[in-house]
């Protein structure tokens, strides 16, 4: 057991029930791989991973990969239409089976190492020369499935065989999305809607606190600041999820101009425990549905899919979400990350404010709460 896992009263300054009185995870958390070690097994491999939304998967042969830790995995449209969750790793040799990325694969999928052949539903079709091998048979190495779950017509997946599904965990959380995006229904994946991967040199925790908190906005984020007004914005957090809303949007601003008329003229971004993110910025009828990865304890991948509702983006809304916010965060991340490793810091204090608005902290404290709790069972 890692010595920095202990409970929320040993460490040097406490995570108190009142976020208003508490402090931050302690930075060894943060810089220690033994950690992370333990974050795979105790979080990412228990818990539901955002891979695509459902328009990913229009024909058979259809697929997404992604990259949970260690555990590389698909999703792929069966020949009979249905999803099926699989390791993406060869059962002769463990090379993987499918590029990272997207695709179809139009009949079966061949491993490109020794050229084993799995059908699309996971059996295996052939391997050569296999019946040299005395009692070889197929029917012992189909692809190894992993479970999978249709939830906010997404699909999410989830490498433990006991876990609670979505659909009761977080209810409310779907029940939200669709009361306030009028629109969602009707999101669909068109082509160049996926959004490029965004490669951090921090660890994943650093990219959730800053995603999760907009105190650092008006000064760090002033073109942001200048679309929605910091005055009126919420934040609230839920069992595993958190909502941040800004109401007052500038049409004329410095981050990118807006008809008076736009479809959608409010900011809304949903944090669902651990690692998936559900974004809207001003505009057309437009989300974004991104994961925040870890690669490595101190290294990150941000990447989704930009989804509409009638198949057309704004170019403007993307420059800047692209150009100017990304970048801001990212180089925010960064810095944080190299902070931590200073002697000169242990632990922060949460800067909380008695409206709970969308400058406070408290959705950072109801995040360590929940890595405290994951961590300690």
């Amino acid at each position: 057991m890692v010595d920095h896992l202990r409970s929320l009263s040993e460490y040097e300054q406490p995570l108190t029930e009142a976020p208003e009185y508490s402090f931050t995870l302690p930075s060894s958390l943060y810089t220690d791989p033994a950690v992370y070690e333990v974050e795979k097994e105790r979080i990412f491999y228990r818990s539901w991973q955002f891979v695509a939304h459902r328009s990913s998967f229009q024909n058979p042969g259809d697929y997404v990969t992604a990259r949970i830790c260690d555990q590389n995995i698909f999703v792929m449209m069966g020949g009979d239409g249905e999803l099926r969750a699989f390791y993406n790793v060869c059962q002769h040799r463990a090379h993987e089976l499918l590029p990272d990325g997207s695709g179809n694969v139009s009949r079966n999928i061949v491993c490109p190492y020794h050229a084993w052949v799995y059908e699309r539903e996971g059996a295996l079709r052939g391997a050569p020369r296999a019946r040299q091998r005395p009692d070889f048979n197929k029917a012992d190495y189909a692809l190894k499935s992993i479970r999978h779950e249709l939830f906010l017509d997404c699909v999410f997946v989830n490498v433990s065989s006991d876990a609670v599904p979505l659909a009761e965990q977080a209810a409310d959380l779907e029940a939200d999305v669709r009361s306030r995006v009028p629109f969602y229904g009707r999101l669909g994946f068109p082509q160049g809607g996926a959004l490029g991967q965004y490669k951090i040199e921090a660890g994943w925790k650093v990219v959730v606190d800053n995603y999760v908190e907009c105190y650092h906005c008006d000064h760090a984020h002033p073109d942001f600041a200048d679309l929605i007004s910091m005055k009126s914005y919420q934040h609230d957090t839920f069992g595993l999820w958190a909502r941040q809303i800004g109401e007052e949007i500038k049409a004329s601003n410095s981050a990118y101009e807006l008809a008076e008329d736009s479809a959608y003229m409010r900011s809304t971004f949903w944090f669902l425990w651990p690692n998936t993110t559900f974004n809207i910025l001003p505009g057309g009828e437009e989300m974004n549905i991104a994961a925040i990865r870890p690669l490595g304890h101190e290294y990150t991948d941000f990447s989704g899919f930009n989804l509409s509702a009638d198949g057309s983006f704004d170019p403007a809304r993307a420059e800047y979400t692209n150009n100017v916010l990304m970048p801001e965060d990212v180089a925010l991340c960064e810095s944080v990350q190299r902070g931590l490793k200073s002697r000169g810091y242990s632990q922060g204090p949460i800067i909380v404010d008695t409206d709970r608005s969308g400058r406070s902290e408290h959705a950072i404290h109801h995040f360590h709460r929940l890595v405290q709790k994951a961590l300690s069972e």
